[in-house]
């Protein structure tokens, strides 16, 4: 390849700067329908299943650049592919040439498809398509798909993004992580796209997928929480090329069957962090004796290969289900938590044309864990619904606010105001006390417990 022509190609990229920060604020507006949950550290969130899917789905405008199509073979261009889509860990095994290329090829309705590459390291899978002759003009496209049977594990943890090339190709991308415990070394993966922009079809796809060498080690470490309710057994680590799976039995209680056990952070013997990709995919939880169990999976990205031992640190966020308290009634009530007891003092809510203020005192919350951030966190995430949705799996944008702005009123008797705004783009449909709820979600305020930390030797790595 000339090396030239490629960097005068990279320097014509034009970012779309003004659409990316509108997805952004479009983004952040969303957002606030979904139910967030703040550490002590970082902020972990934990969304409603369409919600998350939804989230997935979204398609980032990437990078642009010409020959795109034209040029695909080359290694070093498979690499930039995948770092436009960003997929670091496809750009990694491109680099190493490790990324296999393939040619197969769909028509329908007059728009072909060729999916053109595939990797498996460990348990990630990437794989990217070209889109012959979209709009010039577009920066993105979109599509539906199906993978395997199309169930629900296929289609949670995937993410998908597509972009179009100044000469009008679009280049798809596709990345999940193999949603089965047990990882096999050669599959054919089935995908079929349905539409692609407004353009509906049928392409379909038999992908075949070799993974690549790896090393599994058998770790069997056990470690539990102090009040010894919630166990984690580190079974083995898959160290792949460019990623490592941790794959672990989380134990829980009966009354925190819906509890979350993950892992915070993996450093190396220098105390080097290692990036997180995925924390926790599950693969079904069961119920034994008088306890929850769950397989999960965490996913980080590669292991230095000097390193003689790792450190896992995993913790624990209790949860319970959001609590709705009808407005219909007085205007100054209480509410208690499930769990640690802790309270919501609502001593007067008022509406003030397109703006809902509730003034609020908090009591029995862990100060010494809990920064006034992280309180004021929890005002932030209360929420208003539609009380005919109550129960319901999901509530449409028009019956839900889920955020607002808080105001500390006293830091030290935790006395607060969160002021919603009832309209615009994403506010309430026909709102009335009568008809809605306050919804809080308590497990915002619980302190996380941490598990001690898990040192695993790699010496036979």
């Amino acid at each position: 390849m000339d090396k030239q022509w490629f960097t005068s190609e990279m320097n014509k990229i034009n970012v779309p700067q003004t659409e990316v920060q509108a997805a952004i604020k479009k983004g952040i507006a969303k957002a606030q329908q979904v139910k967030s949950v703040n550490n002590k550290n970082k902020k972990r969130y934990t969304v409603p299943i369409a919600a998350a899917i939804a989230c997935i789905c979204f398609f980032g405008s990437g990078f642009v650049f010409p020959q795109l199509g034209r040029v695909l073979a080359a290694v070093p261009i498979i690499g930039k592919i995948y770092s436009s889509l960003h997929d670091p860990v496809g750009e990694k095994l491109a680099a190493s040439q490790l990324v296999t290329e393939l040619n197969q090829r769909a028509v329908s309705n007059g728009v072909g498809v060729t999916v053109n590459s595939v990797y498996y390291d460990g348990c990630r899978i990437g794989v990217t398509f070209k889109v012959d002759h979209l709009k010039k003009n577009s920066k993105q496209f979109a599509f539906d798909y199906k993978l395997a049977d199309g169930s629900f594990k296929w289609m949670v943890g995937t993410q998908i993004s597509g972009i179009v090339t100044p000469e009008g190709d679009g280049i798809g991308h596709i990345q999940l992580d193999y949603p089965e415990k047990e990882l096999p070394h050669n599959l054919t993966l089935p995908l079929t796209l349905t539409s692609i922009n407004q353009t509906k079809g049928t392409w379909n796809f038999n992908i075949p997928i070799s993974q690549l060498p790896n090393k599994k080690i058998n770790v069997g470490k056990v470690v539990s929480s102090a009040d010894k309710e919630h166990v984690l057994n580190l079974e083995t680590i898959t160290v792949g090329k460019e990623t490592v799976a941790l794959d672990y039995k989380a134990v829980y209680s009966l009354i925190g069957k819906e509890d979350l056990m993950r892992i915070d952070k993996v450093t190396d013997d220098k105390g080097k962090e290692i990036r997180l990709l995925v924390s926790g995919n599950e693969f079904g939880r069961k119920e034994v004796g008088n306890t929850i169990e769950s397989d999960e999976r965490s996913l980080f990205e590669k292991i230095p290969d000097d390193a003689k031992f790792i450190m896992v640190y995993p913790y624990l966020r209790e949860t319970e289900p959001t609590i709705l308290h009808p407005l219909s009634g007085k205007t100054a009530f209480e509410v208690q938590s499930a769990r640690y007891g802790c309270k919501l003092k609502v001593e007067k809510i008022e509406q003030n044309n397109q703006q809902l203020i509730v003034k609020y005192t908090l009591d029995h919350v862990d100060t010494k864990h809990k920064s006034i951030n992280e309180i004021k966190n929890f005002g932030e995430n209360l929420s208003l619904v539609d009380s005919a949705y109550i129960g319901k799996e999901v509530v449409p944008i028009g019956h839900i606010i889920k955020g607002n702005t808080v105001t500390v009123l006293d830091e030290k008797q935790l006395k607060f105001q969160s002021t919603f705004k009832l309209d615009g783009k994403y506010g309430l449909k026909n709102f009335s006390m009568e008809n809605y709820s306050l919804g809080m979600d308590f497990p915002i305020l619980y302190p996380e417990k941490d598990l001690p930390p898990i040192k695993v030797p790699l010496d036979s790595k």
